[in-house]
């Protein structure tokens, strides 16, 4: 039997449930950029300190020329500048803050998905439980960073992708 109240309310958390989806991937695919642009930014700031220490290590035992200590000076610059930048840009922070989001929008997902599988007579109140969703989606739209419209963008053909070789496997 066909409840109109339900069948609208089922289509909107369809919607929600594609908006969640796309959230959580996005978010997930966010957090690798940014951990990847950390440790750009982390690897040869370590590399480079490395050397200067063994160098200042070296220069104790040994005269080196003027070429030499310009070069380590120049080096010395370059770490403390990437060093500055791996701090401003908070590579590693946002990378976390973008994991927890995409992790919050699964659970709003896997919630989704749950009542909609969940036969009508058995869920609760449409209202409540349009309500409790609702007010999720609106607590995670306060927090964190923005995914840039090119990962959003990338997100969403990769998942059309996905769907797509899915329903080739089912036969669909």
């Amino acid at each position: 039997m066909s409840d109109p109240a339900w069948d609208s309310a089922e289509e909107l958390m369809r919607t929600w449930l594609q908006r969640a989806r796309e959230g959580q991937h996005s978010h997930h695919e966010a957090g690798k950029l940014l951990k990847r642009a950390n440790y750009a930014l982390a690897v040869p700031i370590i590399v480079i300190t490395a050397g200067l220490g063994t160098a200042a290590f070296a220069t104790i035992a040994t005269q080196l020329s003027g070429g030499w200590k310009v070069a380590f000076g120049v080096l010395g610059i370059a770490a403390a500048v990437l060093s500055t930048l791996q701090t401003h840009m908070r590579y590693a922070e946002r990378a976390e803050k973008h994991k927890n989001l995409g992790a919050q929008y699964g659970v709003i997902r896997r919630k989704l998905e749950t009542i909609l599988a969940t036969p009508r007579e058995e869920r609760e109140d449409r209202r409540a439980v349009l309500d409790e969703v609702r007010s999720k989606f609106d607590a995670l739209s306060g927090e964190g960073d923005v995914v840039s419209r090119r990962i959003f963008d990338r997100t969403i053909k990769r998942l059309a992708e996905r769907d797509r070789q899915r329903s080739k496997q089912l036969g669909r």
